[in-house]
């Protein structure tokens, strides 16, 4: 007697091959979208920190660029270079070069710099704009309560409190 063969044998397994190809496809697929999106980041601050060096080294172009009235060329220099150190650190954790609690030991050790504090004061106004749930908000609200320790106990600078914010990215 003969067998007979249905035509759909073997299709369940046929389909399941091909859903999972197709998954892993749109895996693939999505983190190259993360990778062109990570590159897009580092690209945009290779520019700004090229702008900055620029500035930093012309002061027709320094004047261009800040944003902070009433400044000798030499403070808007250092103004530029404190944006600069601190845009470097915050590209880094961007990238994950660090965590979140190693950015906030880096951060804490620049708002020891006297030309970094001035920075931070003087750009107040212009975080006012920030989306309150944006990295730039978060990390501006860490770096506030830093400069609040510093300001009420400068000896005890490096440690951490239990109610510093975080990051809840």
């Amino acid at each position: 007697m003969a067998t007979l063969t249905s035509p759909l044998r073997g299709v369940g397994s046929r389909l399941r091959a091909g859903l999972g190809r197709r998954r892993r496809r749109d895996e693939l697929l999505e983190r190259l979208v993360e990778e062109i999106s990570r590159a897009n980041v580092l690209r945009q601050h290779a520019l700004f920190l090229d702008q900055l060096d620029r500035a930093i080294d012309d002061p027709d172009l320094a004047a261009a660029l800040s944003t902070l009235p009433d400044l000798s060329d030499r403070e808007r220099r250092l103004m530029l270079w404190a944006n600069r150190e601190y845009s470097v650190l915050l590209l880094a954790y961007r990238v994950d070069a660090f965590c979140w609690d190693e950015f906030i030991g880096h951060l804490r050790i620049l708002c020891r710099n006297r030309f970094f504090q001035l920075y931070w004061e003087r750009t107040a106004e212009h975080r006012l704009s920030l989306a309150p749930d944006s990295l730039d908000a978060r990390v501006g609200e860490a770096l506030n309560h830093i400069m609040e320790e510093l300001a009420t106990d400068p000896d005890e600078w490096w440690i951490v409190r239990s109610d510093a914010p975080v990051d809840q990215a």
